[in-house]
Parts: C-alpha cells; structure tokens; sequence
C-alpha cells in the first residue's frame, strides 16, 4: 500500500494538500504553500494510544483455498457470489468455523465434502458463525459453499489517513451518469476490506490458493491475481473470465477488477507476463508510464538474491481509487493519478509509486506480517524499496533527495506524536498506516544497511525471503536473520528502533585545542527519550582533505578527541548522512560554504543552501546561493531559488537573469515552475515571461505556476487567461484557475466551480471546494450562496473521499459563521438552510475521524 504519502489532519484546521506523491519541493513540511505544492506526507491523524493489546489472530481453522463465482447488480451495486471455501482444524479439533462476511445477504451454507449437508448458523453483520456436521481434527479437510450477497454501499464507512474508504467493493459511476467517467468495479482488502465482498479468514496471518470466476458484459475486461485460464461465453452478451492464483496468499490481497480498459502487454519477464491496464485515451503512454517495470523486475530479483516469485505481474489504474496504490499480489491497482499523458510525465512520473508496490511482492505478498501491528515489515520495506530503485536508476543524489523527504515527513509527524515503530497498542489498526510505518521504517532500514554493509545487508534479506516465503511473520524474524548472517547480537538496534520510539536529537559543539593539536567534538542527545546508540562516521578536513572516523555514540553527552594538526576546514558529523534525527551544529557561515564546495553528498549541499536560505545577508552565503543557482543537481537548483530573499534587493538584482533563464530554460521543470514562482514573488512585471511560460512550456506543473503568476501581477489578465482554460481534463490546470477564481474572481466565476465540482474527485475536488469557498465568502446573492449552500451539502453527504467531505463541510461551517453575524431576514432564511443542512451532514457521517470533528463543530454552532 502507498500511502502517498498519508493525509495530516489538524483538529479544527482545513486540511492541505496536492498530488498524491511527492511534488518535488525541498520545503519544510509546515511551510504554507499552494495545495499542489504540499504531499500528503504532511498530513498524519494523530490518534491517543490505548493499552489494548494487538497481537496476530488466533488460528482456529486453516484457509487452504477459496473460490468465487461473481456477478454484479450495476443499478443496485451488489456482487452476487457463490464462495466455496476449503479448510481444515489449524491444530486443535473444532466443530465450529467462524468467517468475516460483513453486510451480507446469506442465502444458504452447505457442506460440500467429506459429505453433502446443509448446515445450520447465526450471522451478526459481521461474521459467519457456522455449526459444522462434526468434530474435524488437524488434518481432516472440509469443504463447504456460501451463497450470499454482497452489498457495500449499505456499509457504513470509515477508513484512514492511507486509505480513505474501507467498503472493500467499489462500483464507480455504475448507473453510466457521470459525464466522462467510465464505469468500473474495483476492490481494496487492506486492512480488512475483503470481507465486505466475499466470507473469508480476515487475517494477515492467513492465506490460501485462489480462483475467480467473473462473469461480466462482454464489454468489459477483468483482472485479478493469478493467470487466465480461459473465458467462457455466457447467455445475454456476457461471458465468465476464470482466474486462477496456485500460490497462496493472503486474503486481504485477493483482487478483482472489471472496466473497459486497454490491456497493454510488455515484454514478458522471464516467461512471465508484463501488462498494464489503463483508459483508452492513455493506454498510448502505457510504456512511458510503466516501461521500467521489466528492469525492475530483473533489479530487485538481483539485488534480493530471490527471483520474482509469481505467475505475472500487472498494473491497473482505476477511478477515485481510496489510497494511492495497492500490492494486490500479481494484480497492482494504482490510482487515477497514473492517468498520465506525455506532458504530465514532464512534471511527475510516480515512479516511487511502482517501485514501492512491486517490491512488495517479496515483503507483504511472499512474507506477509503476522498483525497490524507489525506491519512496517510490509510498508517500511517498500518504502526503501523505492531508494533502492532510484538510486540504480537514477543515481545517489536522487535517491538521497527521495529518502531525505522520507525524513522530513517522519519529523513532521513525530512532531505532533511519536510510537513506536512495531506497536501492539493501538486504537485502530488503521492508524498503523502513518509516517512511523512507511518513511520511518525505511529510514531505519537505511541505517541498519549502512552498519551491516551492503554484502551482509542483502544476504540477511534474502535469508529472511527464503527461510519465511508464504509465511506470516513478526519483527523478530528480521532480527534473527540479521544475526544468523552477522554473527552480531543486534538486540540493541532492534530495541530502540523498531521497539522503542523517538528519534536522537543532537546538539554538536566542536573546539579546536591548538596546544594539544586535537579537535574535540562535544555531542549532546537531548531528546526526552533515553540515549540512543549511534554508529555514525565523522569528517575532518584539514585544508581540502577529509580523514574519515568512524564513533559509536552511546550516552547523553559525550566528547570525542582526534588528532589535528591544524584548525580544520570542517567537522562533518553524519558524513555519509544516514541518521534518522536532527541535529543541531555549531558552524560558521564559512564552514558551510566549505561544505558545499568540499562535502560529497546531495544532503551535506542541501544543509549549506538551507543555511543560506536562513542568513542570506551574508556574503558568503549570497555567494553559496548564487552558486547553487547553477548546480548540476535539479534539486539543489530548487532549493538555492527556494533560499532566494525576495527583499534582499542586492541578491535578487543579482539574479533575476538567472531566475528568468531557469524560468524558460532548465531541464527539470519544477526548477522552472519555482523560477516563475520567485519572480512572481518578486513583484515582477515581467509578464510576457509569464505568458510564455503558460503558452508555450509543456509542464502543466509550470502552466499552473504562470497563471497564477499572471493573476498576481495584472488580475484582468489572470481572469482571462483562467478563463480560457476552464474546460482543461487536467486536474492541476483546473486547480490553478481554482485559485485564481478564489483569490481574484467575482460573482461570474461561481457557475465554474458549482459545474466543476461535480465532475471531479480527489485532490483536485478538494481544492475547488476550498477556493470556491473562498470565492463565496466575497458575495452577498442570496441565489449564488443558496446555490453553493446545495453543492456544498452535496459533496459532503456524498463524496466517497472523507477528506474531500471534511473539506465541503468546513466551508459550510465558514458560510454559516458568516450568516450569523448578518442582520438581514433573507439572511437568516440561508443560516437555517445552512443549519439544516450540517445537521444533515453531522448525522450521515460514518468515519470515525470525521465524526469526532463533526461533534465539535455542532458543539460551536
């Protein structure tokens, strides 16, 4: 599962964000800054421990294979499904089996084999508490058939941060009324979502063979896990796809899905299919989008020593999909954000997004975590998963910009609440799914790699696949691999990083003693946990020449001495930048100038810029900056703009060329995009720049930076120029004229937002609501905010995202406050209305998140 990265929720806050990964940017996660500009990874629900234990399931019966046969209701959004289940006694005798069916229909259950018997049972919503014929033993297997009807629209919904919904089954414009929406079933079993589509063990820990029989209208393609063995012609234009899984997996990553997509086959992969399901108007960038996967598959068997273990692997992109991807074993489902076309690949590929679910095939599908609670042995693997990848695809700097953002997303979160990694004690199982377990978790894993070394690292992990394939695990399964291959207790790693919680926070202070010619090196952990220990290697430059040392820290305050003939250039404490916490060091605006000019990671010239961006009087810093402009990394490139102070005449004068040449002519185009940003911030009048930057630069990224632009320096110009663009198909062209309506628009721009929300989903509905919002809070027609009372109500009451109903209903909450304050009648008429309508919204809402909230605002109200 890519979180994509989770959605931060600040009680009695609008939440923000943009794009489902990461935008590109380098600034802090609690910067403000447009919502195309923010990841999810800023957004986290925070949630109050509880000590209730959550350990793994207890196994009573054995799952061995399930099979269904499926068809669909479109009007009624039901699944019709026969499953015929084989199991057996996991030890102790039983004469019970108990299933997860949740909101069923159940029209008949009857024992198969060792006899044909119907059989008696009670059914509370939830699960199937079945009377079996007799006292089965370990070893005896039974078979029995279930009849039923799936009906998941009639659940009540909940869901979290990194996965909005958890119906399980999803009917996607099934009555074919949504104007260029086209009409799909999907599913989505993590966490326990399976079983709102088929009766099943609901457990990470279990798993079992599968087959699929679909019968659909001859229209639509399938897909689920496994291989197709054949379709069969049915009565009535349909015909029943057979899908056969002979690996056993676990049942939250059965998977089905049914539309009319393009199937796209790549090279087969060792004998092994490749292909990619996507909507017709972009099966023709299929290859550009996923075109990778055939080496990555190759990488990662490679680099894990353990070859692709399934039948074929497949990617999906589907509709108002409820996270942002999903691991579905053979079966990936993305989200509609891979709906890309050529120029959307300028700006973002979500390439981390296909690295991160592929890996997964080894850890979460082949080595499955026994409980929730140990799930970063799924999520943080796949997290660095995605490092692994980019740093042999794309090289050390990327990488290291890739994890360096996993960093500041955990520090974000941990900012607000810090768990611990692997957690037994939770509320909910779904707020496992948060910065700990992915960016955290995949953090540690980059420090474990670096003390080990690489060699020990990937042998250890490929002692884990292989000894644990098909197995459930626990975190310290990791640990004894680890040793086995190490020789070393390494206790005290897992201790206080998967099992302990927190995060070092340094303060380094060196001194040179000139007498003694020695540099001592004071380092202080002053984080209210215990003391961390800390491999870490430390760089001293005498001149231009760095003589590495490697320190194990292990108390509160420590000193560490080194020979030292003279003063050094520098004292580089995390050289080779791995540590997962802050720090904070005693360094001249001259030691960082030497450190961008001298230090060799991507990381040790961010923290100079970022230094700059804080003291940027300085003259050496400006010169840092004015460097950085030309550096051949993009994102340092980023960064140094970023570092720019738009009130610094000298520096800004200084550079404007520059910034108009990076605006029309770097190769990265967030480097453009935040060029034209700069400018705009610098009030310039430079339009014609802007102009061209919307007209004729391919990035849709730097389209959006230009209008908005625009608007800001001339807003007749900016109206016009939105204008042209409100019927775009893509969401960050409609987002930008989203804001330029809500910042500068009159009345005449209502009508845009009360068509375009209807039409849209997600990050982009999101942010039309907000602006819209902003839009209406400048009006005073009755019609218009009567108008955008009802489309408001809509989207709250019925948006399948909660975040996108939070969103509609906290602007209702802003119209209403507003409408208090006002005196006149037909006013108060609008305040009922708008009363009526929240209450309305207060009683439907289902998610527990949401309804916490809810309860606040009605409290206020």
């Amino acid at each position: 599962m890519k979180n994509n990265k989770l959605v931060i929720l600040y009680l009695g806050m609008m939440l923000a964000f943009s794009a489902c990964s990461s935008s590109g940017k380098l600034s802090k996660t609690n910067d403000a800054a447009p919502i195309e500009e923010k990841t999810l990874e800023e957004m986290v629900v925070v949630a109050p421990q509880q000590s209730v234990y959550n350990g793994s399931e207890k196994r009573e019966n054995d799952l061995l294979h399930t099979r269904l046969d499926v068809s669909f209701d479109w009007q009624k959004k039901y699944l019709n499904g026969k499953a015929t289940l084989t199991l057996m006694p996991y030890f102790y005798p039983t004469a019970t089996l108990v299933l997860d069916a949740k909101g069923f229909d159940i029209h008949s259950v009857r024992l198969l084999k060792p006899v044909d018997k119907t059989l008696t049972y009670t059914y509370d919503g939830k699960q199937i508490f079945i009377n079996l014929d007799k006292t089965y033993q370990n070893g005896e297997e039974y078979t029995l058939e279930i009849n039923y009807t799936a009906k998941p629209d009639e659940l009540e919904v909940g869901g979290s941060a990194a996965i909005t919904a958890d119906k399980g089954l999803y009917f996607i414009n099934a009555d074919g009324s949504q104007e260029g929406v086209p009409q799909q079933i999907w599913t989505q079993g993590e966490t326990e979502s399976s079983s709102c589509w088929f009766p099943t063990i609901d457990s990470p820990n279990e798993r079992c063979t599968q087959e699929m029989y679909i019968t659909v209208d001859n229209k639509y393609v399938t897909l689920s896990n496994g291989i197709l063995v054949n379709s069969a012609p049915q009565a009535n234009g349909k015909r029943t796809d057979y899908w056969k899984m002979d690996k056993p997996h676990a049942p939250y990553l059965f998977m089905m899905g049914v539309g009319s997509f393009e199937v796209i086959k790549d090279k087969p992969w060792r004998g092994r299919e490749v292909n990619y399901y996507l909507e017709k108007d972009y099966a023709p960038y299929a290859k550009e989008i996923f075109g990778n996967t055939p080496e990555m598959l190759d990488f990662y068997s490679n680099v894990l020593g353990v070859e692709y273990p399934w039948s074929k692997f497949s990617q999906i992109v589907v509709r108002e999909f409820v996270s942002g991807a999903m691991e579905n074993t053979t079966a990936v489902v993305h989200f509609d954000g891979l709906n890309l076309d050529d120029r959307d690949l300028l700006d973002e590929t979500h390439e981390d997004i296909v690295a991160h679910e592929l890996f997964h095939h080894w850890f979460g599908d082949l080595v499955t975590c026994e409980s929730w609670a140990n799930i970063p042995l799924n999520e943080s693997f796949a997290t660095y998963g995605e490092y692994l990848w980019i740093d042999h695809k794309y090289g050390k700097d990327q990488a290291d910009y890739h994890i360096n953002e996993d960093l500041n997303n955990y520090l974000a979160e941990a900012t607000h609440e810090q768990k611990y990694l692997i957690r037994y004690y939770y509320d909910d199982k779904e707020d496992m799914f948060d910065a700990h377990s992915y960016q955290k978790g995949g953090r540690v894993l980059h420090m474990l790699r670096n003390y080990v070394g690489d060699e020990a690292f990937f042998k250890s992990l490929q002692l884990y696949l292989q000894t644990n394939a098909y197995h459930p695990v626990e975190i310290h399964n990791l640990r004894l691999a680890f040793e086995q291959v190490t020789g070393e207790d390494l206790n005290w790693f897992f201790n206080q990083w998967f099992l302990g919680k927190g995060h070092p926070e340094l303060n380094i202070t060196p001194s040179y003693d000139a007498a003694a010619h020695k540099i001592n090196i004071k380092i202080e952990q002053v984080q209210a946990e215990a003391p961390f220990m800390l491999p870490l290697a430390v760089d001293i430059y005498e001149g231009e020449k760095a003589t590495r040392h490697k320190i194990m820290i292990t108390g509160r305050n420590e000193t560490f001495s080194f020979d030292c003939n003279t003063p050094p250039s520098l004292v580089n404490v995390d050289a080779e930048k791995v540590l997962l916490g802050t720090k904070n060091e005693v360094k001249s605006a001259k030691e960082y100038a030497f450190q961008y000019n001298h230090a060799k990671n991507f990381i040790d010239k961010l923290e100079a810029v970022n230094f700059a961006k804080d003291n940027n009087d300085n003259t050496a810093m400006q010169t840092i900056i004015e460097k950085a402009l030309g550096d051949k990394f993009w994102a340092i490139r980023d960064a140094a703009i970023d570092a720019i102070n738009v009130e610094n005449t000298t520096l800004t004068n200084a550079t404007k060329a520059t910034l108009e040449k990076l605006a029309t002519q770097d190769e990265k185009s967030d480097v453009r995009a935040a060029a034209v940003k700069k400018l705009s911030e610098m009030n310039s009048t430079n339009i014609s720049l802007f102009q061209k930057a919307l007209e004729k630069d391919q990035s849709y990224r730097v389209n959006a930076t230009a209008l908005k632009a625009i608007a800001k320096a001339d807003e007749t110009q900016g109206l016009q120029a939105a204008k042209s663009l409100e019927n775009s198909s893509k969401g960050t062209m409609l987002r930008a004229v989203a804001d330029v309506y809500g910042k500068y628009g009159t009345e005449a721009q209502l009508p845009f937002f009360a068509q375009a929300i209807q039409k849209k989903s997600g990050y982009t509905a999101y942010q039309l609501i907000s602006s819209y919002g902003e839009l209406l809070s400048r009006t005073d027609n009755t019609q218009d905010l009567l108008q955008g009372i009802d489309v408001l109500k809509d989207e709250a009451l019925n948006n399948n995202t909660w975040w996108v109903r939070y969103a509609a209903t906290n602007t209702l909450s802003d119209i209403r406050a507003r409408l208090t304050e006002s005196n006149e009648s037909d006013k108060q008429t609008l305040l009922d209305i708008c009363t009526k309508a929240m209450n309305a919204i207060f009683a439907k809402e289902t998610n527990p998140r949401l309804k916490g909230i809810y309860q606040m605002m009605q409290q206020n109200m």
